[in-house]
């Protein structure tokens, strides 16, 4: 996951969009774990992908990440 971010702008890599698996391993959860979180409103909404595929901003999960660690 670093390597994909490493060769991109600060902002372009804030915009990236990431599915569901990748989105727990970047924020240190099971997959399990990550989508009882955004399935009681307790993570950052997802992005639609289509049908029933589901990705996250890196963005918004670093804003996440930082608001639930101080």
């Amino acid at each position: 996951m670093k390597d994909v971010l490493s060769g991109l702008s600060p902002e372009l890599a804030r915009h990236r969009i990431i599915n569901t698996s990748d989105t727990a391993a970047f924020v240190g959860f099971s997959t399990v774990h990550w989508r009882r979180l955004y399935k009681s409103g307790r993570a950052p909404s997802p992005v639609r992908l289509g049908g029933r595929k589901l990705g996250w901003r890196v963005g918004d999960l670093i804003d996440w990440l930082a608001s639930h660690t101080r």
